[in-house]
């Protein structure tokens, strides 16, 4: 009796981690990656906070004048790295940084977007992810896109498109 006791008391000491490492586990580590991959998206834009060094890295061809929405605030002006735009969904390389003009001549950094054509990824098929987001589809410019707010906070989310914080006026 008292051997089984004392192998009883050894398998549950043995076991106690193992139970607690699986009950502790759940979607964290989702949120935690994700998490990470912001922090890392920020990191390697933090230089594009001068517009100038976006250009010269390549983030040199305007996409788009200023854009806003009449009731749902604006997301700013695309400029977009061309060479990205080959169908790569990687977090490091956003396809277009979004930028605002600030009044005195210099544009605040507000966030990326990723972008896969059409033409690459038809619309037919199912939608690229990133961050655990779906990229949505834009039939007014053939592709599926998604923003992600890094520098400017969303009162609607990171990820949804028109920022109420952005005027172009």
């Amino acid at each position: 009796m008292k051997i089984k006791s004392a192998q009883l008391c050894i398998m549950t000491l043995l076991l106690i981690p193992i139970l607690y490492t699986s009950c502790t586990k759940s979607d964290e580590p989702q949120v935690d990656e994700v998490t990470l991959m912001i922090e890392e998206v920020r990191e390697s834009t933090d230089a594009y906070i001068d517009h100038n060094a976006a250009l010269n890295a390549g983030w040199n061809t305007e996409m788009s004048p200023c854009v806003e929405h009449p009731t749902e605030g604006g997301m700013g002006i695309h400029f977009g790295r061309m060479e990205f735009f080959d169908g790569r969904v990687n977090h490091l390389e956003p396809q277009i940084l979004l930028y605002l003009p600030d009044g005195n001549g210099g544009m605040e950094f507000l966030g990326v977007e990723y972008v896969v054509p059409f033409a690459i990824l038809p619309e037919t098929e199912s939608a690229p992810e990133l961050f655990g987001q779906h990229f949505h589809q834009n039939h007014e410019q053939g592709i599926w896109a998604l923003h992600v707010w890094t520098e400017k906070e969303n009162p609607k989310g990171m990820f949804y498109d028109w920022n109420p914080s952005v005027s172009c006026d």
